[in-house]
């Protein structure tokens, strides 16, 4: 695996996780909340081009972590539980987060990145001349 490689799934990988982050948040809210309040169901709300904008680019993520969490679906528990705990640890800026499944955290990381990268080129995730 490449530096490049690397970086690009890294890229991936991070936003994958930010996208999952909103999902659980999105679940548990609507455990607990209302969908929609009866005041304000009529109402509608102008946005300016950089909203849509963002809408716009949120949506694409959003699409694109969806492939990516099949991906990572494929991948070995040990593998998952490497990636997921690394991606806490550089959220949080710190390595506090640690995985009893996983014995050397960084050497399944590495592995599992390297599973990735065929899995996400055949998704068209990834430059296919940079897969090879």
């Amino acid at each position: 695996m490449t530096q490049e490689q690397s970086d690009e799934v890294e890229h991936l990988l991070r936003t994958w996780f930010e996208w999952q982050c909103r999902q659980s948040i999105a679940m548990h809210a609507k455990m607990y909340y209302r969908p929609a309040d009866s005041m304000g169901r009529q109402s509608i709300t102008n946005r300016t081009c950089e909203e849509d904008d963002e809408v716009a680019y949120q949506w694409a993520d959003d699409q694109q972590s969806e492939q990516v969490q099949l991906c990572v679906d494929e991948l070995t528990i040990d593998q998952r539980a490497a990636i997921s705990t690394s991606m806490r640890n550089k959220a949080s800026d710190a390595s506090v987060w640690r995985s009893v499944r996983v014995g050397d955290q960084h050497a399944v990381y590495q592995s599992a990145k390297s599973d990735l990268i065929p899995m996400l080129a055949a998704r068209h995730l990834i430059r296919m001349e940079m897969a090879v």
